[in-house]
Order: C-alpha cells, then sequence, then structure tokens
C-alpha cells in the first residue's frame, strides 16, 4: 500500500502521458511492488515488441508480473478501474477495461480502444479465459478480442504463466492463484506471509492460423497450453532496463 501510495505521488511529479508513456512508468513501479511482496521470477522465450499477446490467467499478481517483465498496454475487465489506488494507476497506462457480457453494443468501442493501443508502439497483453483460475487447465478462450487482432492484422503472440511455491504451509491452487469466490484481503494476507514463491513467464511463438476469430482463439488456446505444460521454448532471457 505504501508503494501504491507513492507511485500515486510519483505520478503528480512526472505527470506521465496516459498511454504508452504511463505503461512505461508503471513498468518500474510493478518492478517495485513484485520484489517487495517477495515473488522471484524468471522469463523463458523471446520478448514481444508489439502485436498482441494472450495468456492464461492465475490471479491478480499476473498483471503486476507482466508489467515488471517489460511495459504492456493491458486489457482488463471494467470492474478494475474502480479499485482503490489500483484502478487508478492502471488506468494512467492506458488500459483498456472491457465489459463482460457487454454484448455486440459494446464492440465498435472495445475495438476501437483496442486499435489506439496497437497504434500506441507497445505489445498489448489480454487474458481471453475472461476469469482466474486454479490453474488446473486453461479454460476455452473467449473470442471477442480477437476480433481487432484480425481487424488491426497485429501479430499475435502466445504466452503462459505458472507459479511454484515451497512453502510446505501454502498452496498454489489456494494461496498463490486467486479464483472463485476468494476474498481478495484475506487472499493478499495469506500470499504475504508465504516464501519462496516463484514464477515463470514464458513467451511463445506467434500463431499463424488467422482464417477467423475461431480458428485463431482455439489455436491460441492450443499454443498456450502447450506452453503452459512445460513445452521447450527458447532459453531464459537476461532481461535489461531499455525502457
Amino acid at each position: 500500500m505504501a508503494l501504491l501510495l507513492a507511485a500515486v505521488v510519483d505520478w503528480w511529479v512526472r505527470r506521465p502521458r496516459v498511454g504508452a508513456e504511463g505503461a512505461v512508468w508503471i513498468h518500474g513501479w510493478c518492478r517495485r511492488i513484485v520484489k517487495v511482496v517477495g515473488v522471484e521470477w524468471r522469463v523463458v522465450g523471446e520478448l514481444p515488441t508489439c502485436g498482441a499477446v494472450v495468456s492464461n490467467h492465475l490471479s491478480y499478481l499476473d498483471v503486476l508480473l507482466y508489467s515488471a517483465v517489460r511495459p504492456f498496454v493491458m486489457v482488463a475487465k471494467s470492474e478494475v478501474r474502480g479499485w482503490p489506488l489500483f484502478g487508478w494507476l492502471t488506468s494512467r497506462a492506458g488500459t483498456v477495461y472491457v465489459t463482460r457480457g457487454g454484448g455486440p453494443s459494446t464492440y465498435p468501442a472495445v475495438n476501437a480502444a483496442m486499435a489506439e493501443a496497437y497504434r500506441s508502439g507497445l505489445p498489448v497483453l489480454f487474458f481471453p479465459e475472461g476469469t482466474t483460475t486454479d490453474g488446473a487447465e486453461v479454460l476455452p478462450f473467449r473470442r471477442g478480442l480477437f476480433h481487432s487482432v484480425l481487424n488491426e492484422g497485429v501479430p499475435l503472440r502466445v504466452a503462459a504463466l505458472r507459479y511454484s511455491l515451497e512453502d510446505a504451509s501454502g498452496s498454489v491452487e489456494e494461496d498463490v492463484c486467486w479464483w472463485g469466490d476468494a476474498l481478495l484481503a484475506p487472499h493478499l494476507w495469506r500470499l504475504l506471509g508465504l516464501r519462496d514463491v516463484r514464477a515463470e513467464i514464458c513467451f511463445g511463438g506467434e500463431v499463424a492460423a488467422r482464417r477467423d476469430r475461431f480458428v485463431l482463439s482455439e489455436r491460441a488456446r492450443e499454443a498456450v497450453g502447450e506452453l503452459y505444460a512445460g513445452s521447450e521454448v527458447a532459453g531464459e532471457v537476461e532481461l535489461v532496463e531499455a525502457f
């Protein structure tokens, strides 16, 4: 909480522009927050530089970790915008907010926001499962946001995030993954009490099958599932602060 408050003060001092500049700014703060939370992380594969990236979704930690790796424009459910401090900070980074179950009436606004995000020059990350899980499987992908990938003709890369835990007093499924009807505050309190939480982010290749959003989403899900299961990808990346 102290870091989040410090980030707000820092924003008022620096006044980065909302969007790509804000995403670069919040990247540095996410690195600090992940370090304080005590999560060790490593990256495998080639970092994306543009276009769209899709990933599985396990926890509120996912957004912090991806933003710590490099600046992304994020896509989040509309409820996040109303979260204290965190919602305000994500909006500074140009986050695209999507109303779950909003129906066709929301598509034009979302597609326009996604097109603007792609033009930012940063990769755009979204979680097409539409919810967090306990990591037992990669859920079927919702197809809505894949419209924007095809409409804008941007490349689509896949990624997978997995957690491990050496602390025998907790479990990845219940104390690191945040899913179902688990309340945020008690879960966060348990997480902060754990030791040796580790995360691995694997970046895979580009999805080539793009006949329509049905094919694109299904092929993307298959590729994310293979990464999550531990398929071979390129070696570990040495991160260099170049943003």
